[in-house]
């Protein structure tokens, strides 16, 4: 049992939890029970107690509550014309989504909808950091997910949508697409804007705008087709 943090090993969980590297690290029970049971081989199952000691463990976890069991996997590595090379669907894109939380949840929308891939551009959250990885519930695993530039986008040849509180009368794509969605306060950059097909969702005047994760939920659900 692991009982200092200047450990080589929990170094090693300490730079996955992080974020950083080739490694991530998946925390509770039934979430690192279901990615073994999705195909995924752990490096390590890390408990609390036994692998690691109980104040050692804790320094690592991520919830207010330690749960008690840490996965150790390999970080999952695509790549953009992997992801574009799916015509059957759509990817999604995601500009400057700097919440993990929203970046993980649309992760898992990505999965709930057969999409292709998430396509993070410059100013996004990590979507290999531990909120992200809580938020996408083990979808990281199974969703390809690649940093992109704005660039490599206008450069695919694949028509690009962006959801834009303008956009009218324009349905979401089903297939051979990049359907983009950027902050809540700024939006779809005007470089992508501009080359995009603007996809809206009609709301009452009650509120201004919905949430990123609320708006991806609403027009990928729109995309799906069985």
């Amino acid at each position: 049992m692991i009982t200092s943090r200047h450990n080589p090993f929990f170094k090693r969980v300490r730079a996955a939890v992080d974020g950083d590297g080739d490694e991530i690290v998946i925390e509770g029970p039934k979430p690192v029970a279901d990615a073994i049971a999705n195909g995924w081989t752990p490096i390590a199952v890390i408990k609390r107690g036994e692998t690691l000691a109980a104040e050692v463990f804790d320094s690592l976890a991520q919830t207010k509550t330690p749960q008690g069991v840490l996965g150790l996997f390999a970080r999952p590595h695509t790549t953009l014309a992997s992801i574009l090379g799916r015509r059957d669907t759509i990817a999604v894109a995601l500009d400057g989504v700097q919440d993990p939380g929203n970046v993980g949840t649309i992760v898992r929308l990505a999965a709930a909808f057969d999409c292709a891939g998430v396509l993070l551009l410059p100013g996004c959250a990590n979507a290999f950091g531990p909120k992200a990885i809580r938020a996408s519930v083990g979808a990281i695993l199974h969703v390809p997910v690649v940093n992109v530039t704005a660039r490599e986008l206008l450069d695919s040849n694949i028509p690009l949508y962006a959801a834009d509180a303008g956009g009218n009368g324009i349905e979401p794509p089903t297939r051979n697409a990049i359907l983009i969605f950027g902050s809540e306060g700024a939006g779809v950059s005007d470089e992508l804007r501009s080359a995009a097909k603007l996809v809206g969702i009609r709301t009452s005047s009650r509120v201004e705008s919905l949430n990123v994760a609320s708006s991806a939920a609403i027009l990928l659900s729109r995309t799906y087709r069985l």
